[in-house]
């Protein structure tokens, strides 16, 4: 039973430790270029909403 909960303990600590490490080590970017929708730098035209026939999704 002891071997149980050590196990537990130790697999909780090893996540803990590796969110922090995660938080600490990778470099958030908060640019102009995360906020757009489309990273391409190409600006996006028209609707996003496009009719498409049920062909091609048949054919799909």
């Amino acid at each position: 039973m002891i071997f149980f909960w050590s196990f537990i303990i130790i697999s909780s600590l090893i996540l803990i430790l590796e969110f922090l490490n995660y938080g600490i080590l990778v470099p958030i970017s908060k640019g102009l270029e995360k906020l757009l929708s489309c990273e391409s730098e190409i600006e996006p035209m028209g609707d996003s909403c496009l009719q498409f026939r049920i062909q091609y999704y048949t054919f799909a």
